[in-house]
C-alpha cells in the first residue's frame, strides 16, 4: 500500500530571470501549498547576478524555499560566451536533476536557458510542463527556443486560444494543450498594488509630475549598434518631455544587455532630475508603477501583456515583439528619433478604449493550471 507521500507528484520549477519569476510567482505559490505536490524550486541564471539585481533575494523575501541553485557562470559578453554558458547549464542541470529526481519539470516561456535545461530533462526522461508556449515573437531568437521547448514538452499551457492552435499545428495533436491565460496577470487578483504616494516615497519621485516607465531589451536579431542607437533615441525623446519623470529598469541578460545598461546609466547620471534607473523593480513595484504612469515605452512583453489589462498606453519600439497580438492600447513604431517622439506625443494624450483588455487572460491562470494538473497527473 502506497503512503500519501509516495503518491505525491514531485514537480520542479526552474526560474532563470527576474521577468519570468514574476510570471511564475503564483504557480510557485500554489504548487508549494498543494497537498498532492512535493514541490522543488531551482534558481539559476540572472537571479544570481548583482548586475541583474541579485533577484534570488527577492524570491527568498517572498517566502519561498529554494531547493537547489545551479550557478553555471552566466556570461553574455559574446555570442560564443553565451553558447558556452548554455553548455555548462546542461552539465549543471544533469547533476541537479539526478540529485532531485523530479517527476515533472515546469518551465515558462522562451529564455535561452530553457534549451539546455529542457534538453537535459528530455534525455533524462523527465516530462516537461511548458507555460506560455505557442506565441510568436519574430524580433528575437526566443521564437526558435520557445518552439523547441514546445516540441520537447508533454503538457502545454498557452496563454491564448491562438497560441493553443499554434501548438496543435506544431505537434499535430490537441492532446494535453489547454489555453488558460497568462499567469503574469494573476497578481492583480492576488495582491494590492502600491499607491502613488508609496511609490513616490520609495522611488524618490515627485507625485505631482507625470511618470513614464521604460524597459528596453536587446533585439537579438539585429546588430548591437542598432540596439544602442534605439536606447539612446528613447531616452533623448523622454528627456525632451516637460514635467515628466521616467523610471528605467535594466535590460535583461541577453547578449547586448550590459552595453545597453551602461549607456542608460551614463545618461541617467547626467539627468538625475528626470530619470531613475534600477536593475529590477520587483513584480509588485513594477506593476504598481505601471498602473500609475502616463505611458510605458520600450519593447518588453509586459507592455504587450500586462499593460492592456491596466489600460495603460504603450509605445512599443522595433520588432522584438513582432508577431504577438497587439491590443488597442499599443502604439507601434520604429527606433528613429522622430518616430519615437511622435509616438510618445500620441501616447501622452491617448484614451485607451480597453476593448481587448482581457485578451491575454482574466488573472486566474495559476489556479486553472494547478486544477488541470491535479486531474491529469494526480487523480488520473
Amino acid at each position: 500500500m502506497h503512503t500519501a507521500s509516495e503518491m505525491k507528484k514531485k514537480i520542479c520549477i526552474v526560474t532563470a530571470a527576474r521577468s519570468e519569476y514574476g510570471l511564475l510567482r503564483w504557480l510557485i505559490d500554489d504548487l508549494s501549498k498543494a497537498d498532492w505536490v512535493e514541490f522543488e524550486l531551482v534558481v539559476t541564471g540572472g537571479h544570481l547576478l548583482e548586475e541583474q539585481g541579485h533577484t534570488i533575494d527577492q524570491i527568498r523575501a517572498d517566502g519561498y524555499e529554494i531547493t537547489d541553485i545551479v550557478d553555471a557562470g552566466l556570461d553574455t559578453s559574446s555570442k560564443a560566451a553565451l553558447a558556452s554558458y548554455m553548455g555548462r547549464l546542461a552539465e549543471g542541470f544533469a547533476s541537479c536533476f539526478e540529485k532531485l529526481k523530479p517527476d515533472y519539470l515546469m518551465v515558462l516561456g522562451d529564455r535561452y536557458e530553457l534549451l539546455p535545461i529542457c534538453n537535459t530533462a528530455f534525455v533524462m526522461r523527465i516530462p516537461i510542463i511548458h507555460i506560455s508556449g505557442g506565441d510568436v515573437t519574430e524580433g528575437a531568437i526566443d521564437d526558435g527556443i520557445r518552439n523547441a521547448v514546445t516540441m520537447l514538452s508533454t503538457y502545454h499551457f498557452p496563454g491564448t486560444e491562438s497560441s493553443r492552435q499554434n501548438i496543435i499545428r506544431m505537434r499535430g495533436s490537441e492532446e494535453n494543450v489547454w489555453a488558460v491565460g497568462e499567469p503574469g496577470l494573476d497578481i492583480f487578483n492576488r495582491l494590492p498594488l502600491m499607491t502613488r504616494e508609496e511609490l513616490a516615497e520609495n522611488l524618490k519621485l515627485d507625485p505631482t509630475k507625470k511618470w513614464a516607465l521604460m524597459t528596453y531589451h536587446p533585439e537579438t536579431t539585429i546588430p548591437l549598434t542598432q540596439n544602442l542607437d534605439a536606447a539612446k533615441s528613447i531616452v533623448e525623446s523622454l528627456n525632451a518631455l516637460s514635467d515628466f519623470q521616467t523610471v528605467i529598469t535594466y535590460a535583461n541578460a541577453d547578449f547586448g544587455g550590459e552595453e545597453i545598461n551602461g549607456l542608460l546609466k551614463d545618461f541617467v547620471k547626467r539627468h538625475r532630475d528626470k530619470f531613475r534607473i534600477l536593475p529590477s523593480l520587483g513584480q509588485i513595484r513594477y506593476l504598481s508603477f505601471m498602473k500609475q504612469v502616463s505611458f510605458v515605452i520600450g519593447n518588453s512583453s509586459s507592455g504587450i501583456v500586462e499593460a492592456p489589462f491596466l489600460k495603460i498606453p504603450v509605445v512599443n519600439i522595433g520588432d522584438r515583439q513582432k508577431g504577438r497580438h497587439i491590443c488597442d492600447n499599443i502604439l507601434e513604431t520604429d527606433a528613429s528619433p522622430d518616430s519615437i517622439s511622435e509616438a510618445i506625443e500620441k501616447a501622452v494624450s491617448m484614451k485607451v478604449p480597453g476593448l481587448d483588455a482581457e485578451y491575454w487572460g482574466d488573472g486566474h491562470a495559476s489556479e486553472k493550471i494547478v486544477s488541470i494538473l491535479k486531474k491529469v497527473l494526480y487523480e488520473g
